[in-house]
């Protein structure tokens, strides 16, 4: 017992001896001058240690600094600095090939990236020559037996304190930054040759913020096992956004799921759910490969309000400054800030389902809604989409390609009330009735203004049992009644308070260079009979239309007995100008000139009876002298 406390003794005495040579040997300004050289001799950039390094070696061996940061290229001013690192491992464990640390903290991280006007960043003159190959690559040498010693670690635990990054594009002119980022993890253990990992307690907070807007991140993973090339950890959090682009200012996302990812297959799955108010919703994901990234998703929704979340939409006048009063000048065009911007369509290779049981957006209000989606190769489309809406369906498909913004709708709608659905879409009722509508468009551009004057395709309309609002037919009527007397006629507006009734209403649409033509309305009601052609400008905001209405029934209907005089003749009406402030007239010189016809005709006919009748009452006359009567 003696000899072995004398060889303790012994032992530690040389320790003593070898920490007082080490610290005698350590010279903390030395290491300072000779880091700083080699940092600004490797990058040009200035490495500054304000703060004091220290250095324990027993029980642990430790390394602290304070104040340390490292300068832009210009030297001037700070790309990242800490206020403090403190990095401590255990001596004697290292004797056995065991990495032990008792703590790894940095206090005050602060990390600022810069995307210059010209599209550099701040970081190129540090990535330089990362990529290149060296003229001649040295062999590697074959590795020795101490090389290939298998690694064990085992740290207390790591913790990242006030860390602050900021993003700042300096050609968009924002700043993106988060703050108080706070990283941390229980005890992780590590192990190269049973190829494990555990780290117990994982969990990440931050707040940041984005112009006007902010927003808060926490999650928490309560454990991290990787065995057999195979990641699994459950997790909770939650994130939180104000802006005062919310209508509710700010709002809450409670997280929780599970995280897989099989490393040798380079996949992952991930499953999520959350709730939005009211909406609850659950992702299920499936990367299939990380590079290039490929995914499949399943997104189930039991409802969801899109409108209040979003800004609120524009009165239904908001935008008539644009339509030209008269004349059909083309609106101005769009302005270059309203540019569509599909380039992030490029990079996108996924496939997915959408399911939502409600939906309103943009007013509109959906049920059932199930969305098949699939990007690839700047392509994104949606095929087939199908739901109840308006007591009728939809089915269909939309299509989208960045090389070119080119944008695709088919779409048939059946069994629809076609006034709530325009009410919600457009904010306006210009029909009523229940029916179908079909639309085969494309067009391509590089704004909104653009996209309505490329509008092409076709589009049929069939209705039943409904009205045209903002026109009254039998108004029109008796105005044509006046006309005929007088010869004069005047134009008047639209009214959202009149309206003509109709049994069935069918039109198709033929449309080019954003323009609708039609020449083949068909509406039918007990009274009368209307068809017409013309043209709605889409681009410009504008229709001209000449319909022409003939009476067919006068004993019944609608203001039937003020019109019989109207009978036989064909009404023509003019409806031209904006969208939103409709006018209408009659076609006074056709009027006429469709009344003389008619009149002719009636004095034909009426010259063509008489004469029947004296025909017969000679032929009376014969038969009576043939038969002596």
């Amino acid at each position: 017992m003696r000899k072995i406390a004398v060889v303790f003794a012994v032992l530690f005495a040389l320790l003593a001896v070898a920490a007082g040579i080490v610290y005698a040997l350590f010279d903390a300004e030395a290491i300072k001058r000779q880091i700083t050289e080699q940092v600004a001799a490797k990058t040009g950039r200035v490495l500054t240690i304000d703060g004091e390094v220290g250095l324990s070696i027993w029980p642990e061996l430790a390394v602290r600094a304070g104040r340390v940061s490292l300068s832009e290229a210009d030297g001037k001013t700070d790309f990242a600095a800490i206020d403090s690192l403190r990095v401590a491992v255990a001596v004697m464990p290292l004797l056995s090939g065991r990495l032990e640390a008792r703590e790894i903290e940095i206090d005050g991280l602060a990390l600022t990236l810069i995307k210059r006007r010209d599209g550099a960043l701040n970081i190129e003159d540090l990535l330089a020559g990362q990529n290149e190959k060296p003229a001649i690559e040295a062999k590697p040498a074959a590795a020795t037996a101490e090389d290939s010693q298998p690694l064990q670690v085992d740290i207390a635990g790591l913790a990242l304190r006030n860390a602050r990054f900021t993003w700042r594009d300096e050609a968009a002119g924002k700043t993106t930054q988060l703050s108080s980022i706070d990283f941390s993890t229980g005890r992780l253990q590590a192990d190269s040759a049973a190829a494990t990992l555990a780290i117990d307690a994982l969990k990440l907070a931050t707040r940041g913020s984005s112009g006007d807007d902010s927003f808060d991140f926490a999650i928490d993973m309560p454990a991290i096992r990787l065995a057999g090339q195979r990641l699994e950890t459950p997790f909770s959090g939650n994130l939180g956004l104000v802006s005062s682009k919310l209508p509710m200012r700010s709002l809450k996302l409670p997280l929780s799921g599970k995280l897989a990812v099989d490393l040798a297959k380079a996949s992952a799955r991930l499953g999520l759910d959350t709730r939005l108010d009211e909406s609850k919703i659950g992702l299920q994901l499936a990367v299939e490969r990380f590079s290039p990234l490929l995914f499949d998703f399943d997104l189930k929704i039991d409802q969801l309000n899109v409108d209040r979340y979003l800004p609120p939409k524009p009165r239904a006048d908001a935008g008539t400054a644009r339509a030209q009063p008269s004349g059909g000048a083309p609106a101005p065009k769009g302005k270059a800030d309203d540019a569509i911007d599909l380039s992030a369509i490029n990079d996108l290779n996924f496939r997915g389902r959408v399911t939502i049981g409600q939906l309103q957006a943009q007013g509109l209000k959906v049920s059932t809604l199930d969305a098949r989606i699939a990007a690839a190769n700047g392509r994104l489309d949606i095929s087939p989409m199908t739901a109840r809406l308006y007591g009728g369906s939809l089915d269909g498909a939309l299509g989208v390609n960045a090389r070119g913004n080119v944008f695709t709708v088919r779409q048939k709608l059946a069994g629809v009330d076609i006034r709530a659905l325009m009410k919600d879409a457009i904010d306006k009722e210009p029909l009523e009735g229940r029916g179908s509508l079909s639309l085969d468009v494309n067009t391509r551009g590089a704004n909104a203004d653009a996209l309505k004057r490329a509008l092409a395709g076709q589009a049929v309309l069939e209705l039943r049992d409904g009205a045209v609002r903002g026109v009254n037919v039998g108004k029109m009527l008796r105005d044509a009644k006046a006309v005929l007397k007088s010869g004069q006629a005047a134009s008047s507006t639209a009214s959202a308070t009149e309206k003509t009734d109709f049994s069935e209403l069918t039109a198709s649409f033929r449309i080019a260079g954003g323009v609708a033509r039609n020449d083949d309305l068909a509406m039918k009601s007990p009274l009368l009979r209307l068809g017409g052609a013309g043209d709605i400008d889409i681009g410009n905001s504008r229709i001209d239309y000449l319909a022409r209405v003939s009476i067919v029934e006068t004993s019944k209907g609608q203001e039937g007995k003020d019109i019989a005089e109207l009978r036989g003749i064909t009404v023509p009406i003019r409806l031209r100008g904006p969208f939103d402030k409709l006018s209408y007239s009659l076609e006074v010189n056709d009027l006429l000139k469709d009344a003389a016809k008619a009149k002719v005709e009636e004095k034909k006919q009426e010259l063509k009876q008489k004469a029947n009748e004296k025909l017969q009452e000679k032929l009376g006359d014969k038969f009576k002298g043939l038969f002596g009567k």
